[in-house]
């Protein structure tokens, strides 16, 4: 055990020893004497059977449970493991290596998202180096962070969290300074203490107290911040090596070793934490931290800590993403995500309202689902495809050319007209850390900071939602817990677009716990919708793609578009949000047979051509298994390619137009093929006119319209009068 000063203690040569004769004479004797007892019990035990039996299962019963599970590895001492133990470093508290393997993150850290900031120095007047913090800058940060009611914690606390689970605050933060620079023990220390703000220090030891380009604090100095009770220290190594994986075992253990215990022997503790100089490390260096005693380490990856890859890899943001950090923060015992029960029944309310000058048009209620199209369309196509009441366009989706048919969304997306998963590109991924992910479960949504890392796979998704059918990540935030977003809040999305005027699209929750779909027809730009929303009663929303995509339509009408004239359809797009009006799905007979759409079909064929034609429509219908899905939207793309191959195999230069669903017929001719329209095209064609095949398109329009929501509610849902939502009523909702 080392002592308080990290010295370790030596034991004495023992007395007897000295003379190396007497060593010698001593060891001869003993082999002798073990070698006499040794043939002994030998010949007892040969002599006796019943003996031995005996002895091996006494040994056998004696051993047992004291010896180590075969599943739980032994590992060898490292020479660093060595050389700390020999040091007489603190080493981390003891942990259940069968329950949760070394440096792993507890389970439920990962469900909170707990931020931890890195500042270098704090500066009173300008910057001498463009990461510098001013007094100014630090003071508006914790500002800040008081008004968001976020809650500084120590590196105690982010550890116990991180590796045991133990709860902390609704909203936390873990504030970390690097450098030993004395700014921060003149400037950010009083800072720290007029806000009663804990904080953690990364100390390199060979700078303590020594001028370079810039001052230091000293060892007095710092055992002052280290009693106060609100700084904690850390290792830095000793001379801040740029980068620790390109020195040799020698140094890098001096540099983890020593400084360590230059901490602890200078502050009267230990020092259980460390920060990478630049962040750099690979595995050779993750182990010589950990063997050098230390059981949490910082990186300057950006994101959540809760996130990490492990303890030897603690996320951290740096100072510029300080807005972003204070945004995502969320620290929940059963949920990560700010999670809204909804109030399906409600009819479709539509309003149309002047605030601060602004018209904003807002449809709320019912329920909501997504739509991602093999293309792109016009938002009253998908509507009519999918016979919803009311919609507005989605989400962002890449857009390299304006008339590209392109329907890649930024970031992952599930919709429920497709019931598939599909991934964010990585080129997108990292552009969009933080961004809104918005979640459509039977009842709820729920919003959370989009993690790449954690959240690109439907089974990531489903330990936050298990019952999710849509999501998407939309732009930025623009209402957040009912509050505005500030310039600079806004600012942390990294969104070009968001700073001009144009009308505006976005999704949210209202304070009644109604889905909220809105447009404004006045121009924009993102910081004064974030006040306008506020005004309208919402509680929480997301920007959608704004500008010519702009489009809101109820019934038919086209309530706003991103044109100057009133009535023209927005530019196409891939994505839309529609909301169902479920008391009207509900109020449908369900006594009345819905019309087999092959039957049907196959009624408006001449009597002579209908066998053929029979055999012909089931195989494009059935081939892809729509008929037993009763898809309609799938249904009617479907037969329309059928039809449009047909009217090619007729030679027709004028292929169908554009259906009743928005689907076009010329650029969807060719799909056919995969549907596995075979012979019964040729002699189909040689019979069916072009009138005849617009009406077997138009007559389809009669079967019973498919809706892409469940229009049953299976439970109470939370009552519409209450608002606004507690934090404690949302998180025991999420699980359900």
């Amino acid at each position: 055990m080392g002592s308080p000063n990290g010295r370790g203690s030596h034991g004495r040569t023992h007395p007897h020893l000295r003379s190396q004769g007497n060593w010698l004479r001593r060891l001869i004797f003993s082999f002798a004497l073990l070698g006499f007892l040794a043939g002994a019990l030998l010949a007892l035990l040969v002599s006796s059977p019943s003996l031995l039996s005996g002895i091996q299962t006494q040994v056998a019963q004696m051993t047992q449970g004291l010896m180590p599970e075969p599943s739980v590895p032994v590992v060898e001492q490292t020479r660093f493991q060595a050389k700390a133990q020999a040091a007489g470093l603190s080493a981390p508290p003891p942990v259940e290596l069968a329950e949760l393997p070394p440096f792993a993150l507890h389970p439920s850290a990962s469900l909170s998202y707990v931020p931890s900031i890195m500042y270098h120095d704090v500066v009173a007047g300008a910057k001498d180096v463009w990461f510098d913090t001013t007094v100014t800058e630090l003071r508006q940060h914790f500002e800040s962070i008081q008004a968001a009611g976020v809650t500084p914690i120590s590196m105690e606390q982010l550890y116990q969290h991180l590796r045991n689970g133990a709860p902390l605050p609704d909203k936390a933060i873990l504030l970390t300074f690097d450098d030993a620079y004395l700014g921060l023990y003149d400037n950010a220390f009083p800072l720290l203490k007029e806000f009663n703000y804990p904080a953690a220090y990364f100390v390199q030891t060979g700078f303590v107290g020594v001028p370079t380009s810039k001052d230091h604090f000293t060892w007095d100095q710092m055992r002052e911040m280290d009693a106060s009770g609100l700084v904690e220290f850390g290792g830095h190594t000793i001379n801040h090596p740029s980068d620790l994986r390109q020195v040799d075992d020698a140094q890098l253990e001096r540099e983890l070793v020593e400084s360590k215990r230059k901490l602890e022997e200078e502050l009267g503790h230990g020092i259980p934490d460390f920060a990478y100089t630049t962040g750099h490390r690979d595995e050779r260096v993750k182990a010589a931290v950990a063997a050098a005693g230390y059981r949490m380490s910082f990186t300057m990856d950006r994101g959540f800590t809760g996130q990490s890859a492990n303890l030897l890899e603690v996320r951290r943001f740096d100072q510029f993403r300080i807005q972003e950090a204070i945004l995502g923060a969320q620290t929940f015992a059963d949920a990560r995500a700010t999670t809204y029960p909804l109030n399906p029944l409600h009819r479709l309310d539509y309003r149309e309202e002047s605030l601060s000058q602004v018209r904003t048009l807002t449809i709320r209620g019912g329920r909501p689902a997504t739509v991602h199209a093999e293309r792109r369309f016009d938002l009253g196509a998908l509507l009519n495809r999918y016979q919803a009441p009311a919609g507005i366009n989605g989400s962002f989706f890449a857009i390299p050319f304006i008339n590209s048919a392109s329907n890649v969304m930024i970031g992952p997306a599930m919709a429920a007209n497709t019931r598939t998963f599909i991934p964010g590109r990585p080129e997108d991924n990292s552009a969009i850390v933080g961004r809104p992910l918005v979640l459509f479960g039977r009842d709820r949504i729920s919003f959370l900071p989009f993690d790449p890392d954690t959240m690109n796979s439907l089974e990531d998704i489903q330990q936050i939602m298990p019952d999710v059918t849509d999501l998407f990540v939309g732009g930025l935030w623009v209402v957040k817990n009912g509050e505005p977003l500030s310039r600079t809040q806004l600012e942390s999305f990294r969104l070009s677009s968001a700073w001009e005027f144009r009308p505006r699209a976005f999704f949210g929750v209202d304070q009644d716990g109604l889905a909220v779909i809105g447009a404004t027809s006045t121009h924009v730009d993102a910081p004064i919708l974030s006040q306008v929303l506020v005004e309208a009663g919402i509680q929480e929303a997301v920007l959608l793609d704004s500008g010519f995509s702009t489009s809101l339509i109820k019934d038919g009408e086209i309530l706003a578009t991103g044109h100057s004239a009133q009535g023209q359809p927005s530019r196409p797009v891939p994505h839309a949000i529609l909301l169902y009006d479920l008391a009207e799905l509900q109020e449908r007979d369900p006594s009345q047979p819905e019309i087999s759409k092959l039957e049907l079909m196959a009624s408006l064929l001449l009597p002579e051509v209908e066998v053929p034609a029979r055999a012909a429509l089931e195989q494009i219908l059935a081939g892809q298994g729509i008929l037993r899905q009763g898809d309609r939207g799938a249904a009617v793309m479907a037969i329309q390619m059928g039809l449009t191959r047909i009217a090619a195999s007729q030679g027709r230069t004028d292929l169908l137009q554009s259906g009743p669903d928005g689907v076009y017929g010329n650029e969807v001719a060719l799909a056919v093929v995969e549907l596995g329209f075979g012979d019964e095209g040729a002699t189909l064609a040689t019979e069916i006119d072009d009138q005849t095949l617009q009406r077997i398109l138009d007559g389809f329009q009669l079967a019973p319209p498919a809706a892409l929501v469940d229009p049953q509610v299976p439970r109470i849902v939370q009552d519409p009068a209450h608002k606004p939502l507690s934090k404690s009523m949302t998180s025991r909702l999420a699980t359900r």
